[in-house]
């Protein structure tokens, strides 16, 4: 069995190759995760693919830089600078943004529990003014 650590790298990895599946792959089939910022929730396999999208979608080519793993048995913290041209449509809760052509390089940071070799839940930090700021929406 791969270690929380290794679980969590493959998963940044699977964002890089552009990998959707990978990316599902590695949560459980009940997990859920939260933007904090924005308020939503993902759940299940459906619910990981759509914040996938909502990522991808906007920032195609969109990266996790200068990526850090604090890791414990079960609860991992990675930490890293998101960056990308915003060329897609931004799905908010506040509605769709669309793409401005600028570029984006705001901390981000996710905390990941994981239980029997697969993501159960994540919780995902960033400041949204930053964003909305070098998105020039401010």
């Amino acid at each position: 069995m791969h270690s929380a650590t290794d679980i969590i790298l493959g998963l940044y990895d699977a964002w890089h190759a552009r990998d959707r599946q990978a990316w599902v792959d590695a949560f459980s089939p009940s997990a859920s995760w939260t933007n904090i910022p924005t308020g939503e929730t993902f759940t299940g396999p459906v619910g990981m693919a759509t914040n996938y999208q909502n990522w991808d979608g906007p920032f195609p080519e969109g990266r996790c830089e200068n990526l850090t793993v604090h890791a414990g048995a079960d609860l991992v913290v990675a930490e890293f600078i998101a960056s990308g041209t915003h060329t897609g449509i931004l799905t908010t809760p506040d509605g769709p943004i669309p793409a401005t052509g600028r570029t984006l390089s705001v901390p981000f940071c996710d905390v990941h529990d994981v239980t029997n070799g697969a993501i159960t839940t994540t919780r995902r930090y960033w400041d949204q003014l930053a964003v909305l700021n070098q998105l020039g929406l401010l």
